[in-house]
């Protein structure tokens, strides 16, 4: 069978022979017949059986031939049914594995594994469903026993654990059944993905089911592990970094940290995912990286800078801008740190942008920064009230500020901590 169309016997040299034979015989037969009517001639009669027997041997023979041609007609339709049954099968676990991926990068990782384990009881026609490892993660069906059912899929999850493959649970005398698949995270075997149900055992097929979405899950895992490998790694960059200003601006970090809080909240206040906002906290955390290119002497200058050492200090958004790209923190924080300075009558710097033109991230960030260095004492000002700092932004709006994050952030900054409530020296990604 090929195209899932059976294919039909083929027409052999003895076919062809017996039908001739057959056509012979019966004319032969025939034109005797008729002799034998019109004019009695015994001497016809052996030639009228030899024509008669050869008749019923081809035509027994035809017969065998049909009977076989039909059987095997019968055979191709059985197997192009079972075929056809596989491949529904087949897609079934396929449809099945593409909703648990989305269900998996949907949603948070503890969220997507409660997801699709739930649903995998309904799939698979489970009483219990476990990603059993450190801990535990449990969907049973409803009137299962909990307790039962955790004993259950931890012994057999362990069994997996031992041999390291898949563990199938057949136990006529218990009258239970078990599926397992490991889950192994950079090849090394720390979780079990388990099925468990009273009374008959699963299907044949319900293995390579599991083993399809226990590898969803697998995988959901193993990038999660990757993402928290990354994060770990630009915290620790983005905490030596801000170290280091904080070597060359003093109170930096405390300063810093309060900007940070202020922008994710507005930010989300105003829309952005929290992944959004936790960028823009990073961004906020390391605005000023930039002056790490920034001679001493200029920052440090007791006098009124030159025109050449203004440009020298205004190019700190470029460098800042280019030491995150290369310490890999994303466009977002690249973008925030490079525009924060900005304004949006286009009188700003480095660039000279004008209104929408400036990142939203910049656009919050710069208001957030200005709303803090104002309620923060500095040596030749004492701090503003945050009343009079809300008005300094107000004033600010539509020339150096985006008039409608400054109103937002009067919403927001209610719920932030005054300077003089916030830690100093605490900051976190």
């Amino acid at each position: 069978m090929r195209g899932g169309t059976a294919r039909q016997p083929a027409m052999t040299t003895i076919d062809v022979a017996v039908w001739i034979v057959v056509a012979v015989a019966t004319v032969a037969t025939l034109g005797n017949a008729l002799m034998a009517i019109l004019i009695v001639a015994p001497s016809e009669l052996p030639l009228m059986a030899g024509c008669t027997f050869v008749l019923v041997v081809a035509g027994g023979f035809a017969s065998w031939r049909h009977l076989r041609a039909v059987r095997q007609a019968n055979d191709a339709r059985n197997e192009l049914a079972v075929t056809k049954g596989d491949e529904l099968a087949a897609r079934d676990r396929l449809s099945f594995a593409r909703h648990s991926a989305a269900l998996m990068s949907s949603l948070p990782q503890d969220e997507g594994i409660r997801a699709v384990l739930t649903e995998s009881l309904a799939r698979f026609h489970a009483q219990a469903a476990a990603v059993v490892g450190s801990e535990t993660a449990l969907a049973i069906a409803e009137g299962v026993d909990e307790a039962e059912a955790r004993a259950a899929v931890e012994r057999v999850a362990l069994e997996t654990l031992k041999s390291g493959r898949s563990v199938t649970v057949a136990d006529a005398d218990e009258q239970v059944a078990a599926l397992t698949a490991p889950l192994r995270i950079r090849d090394d075997l720390q979780d079990v993905l388990v099925l468990w149900r009273h009374g008959h055992q699963f299907r044949t097929d319900d293995l390579d089911g599991l083993s399809l979405v226990g590898r969803i899950v697998e995988l959901s895992m193993e990038n999660a592990a990757l993402v928290d490998d990354v994060r770990s790694q630009l915290g620790g960059t983005l905490h030596a970094m801000v170290d280091l200003v904080e070597q060359r601006l003093p109170n930096y970090i405390p300063h810093s940290s309060r900007v940070g809080a202020s922008a994710a909240a507005l930010g989300q206040a105003l829309g952005l995912s929290d992944d959004e906002a936790d960028q823009l906290r990073v961004a906020a955390m390391l605005h000023d990286v930039g002056m790490l290119e920034v001679p001493e002497s200029i920052l440090n200058a007791p006098r009124t800078l030159t025109a050449e050492e203004q440009l020298v200090l205004r190019a700190h958004p470029f460098h800042g801008a280019e030491l995150t790209r290369v310490a890999n923190f994303g466009p977002l924080v690249q973008e925030a740190i490079l525009a924060h300075h900005e304004r949006v009558d286009g009188s700003g710097y480095p660039r000279g942008l004008r209104g929408d033109a400036i990142p939203l991230a910049a656009r919050v960030l710069a208001v957030c920064d200005a709303y803090v260095a104002m309620t923060s004492d500095r040596p030749q000002r004492a701090r503003l009230t945050p009343e009079a700092a809300l008005a300094e932004l107000r004033a600010g709006a539509g020339t150096a500020y985006d008039p409608a994050i400054v109103e937002m952030f009067v919403e927001v900054q209610a719920g932030l901590p005054i300077a003089s409530e916030w830690p100093i020296g605490t900051y976190r990604l």
